[in-house]
């Protein structure tokens, strides 16, 4: 695998996941709160490090608690920060983020007041060690200079530059990387009417470049030095959860195959398909492993009122009972009896009676009601189960609605 070097941007994400988006003046509870390691660069290395890669970040971090707790989280990740630049004077960047729980939009405010990484700091450190440099297209006045540098020192190595926003002067600095990422905003805000109309803008400034644009959910475009620019659709998914971070996602995939030495149309294709896996859960931990939605619990045809059928959650530590109520509705329960915290088949079967619509806990003799939940006899009375979420498809396969559990 390849070690990689970010320069970016680093920030603190408080993520506030809402049932819809508030309107103004609204008052609304929030669901969850998190707070985790934000910013372009660092969620890119992220997912680099989760496909096997080495990762260093290089920005620039408060001294203040935030900061310190900030950079331990980053450290924790398993990325290297000892080239980020210790700032004395202000605060640490925050960016507050409302996840929409309807559509997994993400809308975002940033505050920040803290000197960005300056060119001196970026001039001392090894970074001919690494084999890929990847640039957030910001702090324009000091990144000329780094990426100068990293073209004078590095003349073999991959240089990538991420081109989030307009910012003035950036254009002059399209001719040193070998890959240019165009976001959709970028486009947008320079007055560009599509994708293709942005890679010709940026192709003019960059000849020499592989240019992408990723335009969300109609896809993205690209193209290598002199061909033609080709497209890659989204890949469609089921439910969209979260959306936070998919460009960052797509970039990581990209260099990833990239760095591989993978042609530009599968390192794309493979981008896309990451940014699918990663909008249908939350955050970034554990984007290679299986969703739990992924995976059937069983058939409607194997779930009946008299028999409790027990499925193990794919990616879970728990099992859930699923069971027809006297409506012939499927309820689905967490496996869990809140007298002791013992799955209700610990000791034998789950024993139903379909007449009163209930069903046993083989341990503690406690009756609970199929409909609600409810324990209506036995030592946990007055207790419930916990409902699990579940969606059916058309073909009656029962998967867990991961959208909800999580």
């Amino acid at each position: 695998m390849s070690s990689f070097l970010g320069v970016g941007n680093l920030v603190l994400d408080t993520i506030l996941t809402t049932s819809h988006f508030p309107a103004e003046n609204e008052e609304m509870r929030a669901e969850a709160r998190q707070l985790q390691p934000g910013g372009n660069a660092a969620n890119t290395l992220y997912v680099l490090k989760q496909l096997g890669h080495e990762c260093a970040l290089a920005s620039a971090i408060a001294v203040d608690d935030s900061g310190r707790k900030l950079l331990k989280a980053v450290s924790d990740r398993g990325i290297d920060t000892s080239l980020c630049q210790k700032r004395l004077k202000g605060a640490t960047p925050t960016s507050y983020v409302l996840v929409n729980k309807e559509n997994g939009s993400r809308t975002i405010v940033h505050y920040r007041d803290l000197a960005e990484l300056d060119f001196e700091h970026f001039a001392r450190q090894e970074i001919e060690r690494f084999d890929w440099l990847h640039f957030e297209g910001r702090n324009v006045d000091n990144l000329k200079g780094m990426l100068n540098i990293a073209r004078t020192f590095c003349p073999n190595t991959p240089i990538s530059l991420e081109l989030e926003k307009p910012r003035d002067g950036i254009e002059a600095l399209f001719g040193v990387p070998n890959l240019i990422i165009i976001a959709r905003h970028y486009a947008n805000d320079t007055g560009l009417a599509d994708a293709e109309a942005a890679i010709e803008h940026v192709r003019t400034f960059a000849p020499q470049a592989t240019l992408v644009c990723t335009w969300g959910s109609d896809g993205a475009w690209f193209a290598s030095p002199g061909n033609p620019i080709r497209h890659q659709p989204a890949i469609p998914v089921p439910r969209v959860v979260d959306t936070l971070g998919a460009g960052d996602t797509f970039n990581a995939g990209l260099l990833h195959k990239l760095a591989e030495g993978a042609p530009i149309d599968e390192a794309v294709r493979f981008a896309a398909e990451l940014a699918a896996r990663k909008i249908r859960q939350q955050g970034f931990d554990n984007l290679l492993a299986p969703l739990a939605d992924d995976q059937p619990l069983t058939h409607v045809d194997n779930v009946t009122n008299a028999r409790a059928t027990i499925a193990r959650v794919p990616g879970k530590e728990f099992s859930v009972i699923l069971i027809k109520d006297g409506e012939g509705k499927i309820r689905a329960w967490v496996n869990n009896c809140p007298h002791q915290h013992v799955p209700l088949n610990e000791a034998y079967k789950v024993d139903v009676n379909p007449f009163t619509q209930t069903m046993k806990c083989s341990v503690h003799d406690a009756w609970f009601k199929v409909d609600d939940g409810e324990c209506v006899e036995g030592p946990c009375y007055g207790d419930h189960l916990t409902p699990f979420p579940i969606r059916i498809d058309e073909d009656g396969n029962i998967y867990a609605d991961t959208s909800e559990s999580d």
